[in-house]
């Protein structure tokens, strides 16, 4: 039997992923036409509107979870290895929002080596997300320990973020001074919120890239 619970949240659940399949691509097709308009000092326009976007859409994440701080960070090359001149794979923080009296991490989380936190991002690699709801009560943290004592981080969550043809392209931290565990509801949402702005980053990159 479908419980009235089960039912909403079954209700929830189609009404995101409706709303994920129809605004993504509007968002896109938006942001296309507005590339393709502006040709003027087109590589500074695109960037801005683009960043425009995703930070209005890391804004809506803070407020929405009441979290009190949300980063987009992607990988990127840094860098060769010597004498083979492979590229060193790392990763910057490119957006960022945070409460007040919250200390930000973006300055300190510039071209870093994956090779620094690499159970953590294995194991979003593999399984999409990680959540951890009090850090100071599990046993294994993914080597999460630095991040999470140095900023004063009690409960954090990371989800990748993935281009339309489903590669990893960055992860999206949300975290929380206090412990906090993440509701059926609050998983629909930021599954979401992450699609989106996989769609917006793949838009912009795979363009610039082609051109």
């Amino acid at each position: 039997m479908i419980t009235t619970i089960n039912l909403s949240y079954i209700i929830l659940t189609i009404l995101v992923a409706l709303i994920t399949a129809v605004i993504g691509p509007i968002i896109v097709n938006w942001v296309k036409l507005k590339m393709e308009r502006n040709t003027d000092n087109a590589p500074m326009r695109e960037a801005l509107e683009v960043s425009s976007l995703i930070d209005t859409q890391v804004e809506n994440i803070l407020n929405e979870l009441n979290c009190d701080r949300v980063w987009i960070s992607q990988f990127h090359n840094g860098g060769h290895f010597y004498p083979t001149g492979k590229s060193i794979q790392k990763f910057s923080i490119f957006y960022e929002k945070s409460t007040p009296n919250i200390p930000p991490i973006q300055h300190t989380f510039q071209n870093i080596p994956v090779s620094l936190f690499p159970r953590v991002l294995s194991k979003i690699y593999e399984d999409q997300e990680i959540s951890i709801d009090d850090v100071t009560v599990i046993e294994d943290t993914y080597g999460l320990e630095y991040l999470t004592t140095q900023f004063g981080t009690k409960s954090i969550c990371m989800l990748g973020i993935h281009s339309l043809d489903n590669h990893l392209i960055g992860v999206m931290g949300i975290s929380f001074k206090e412990s906090h565990h993440m509701k059926k509801d609050e998983w629909v949402f930021i599954r979401q919120k992450t699609g989106v702005i996989g769609a917006l980053l793949s838009e912009y990159l795979y363009a610039n890239n082609k051109k």
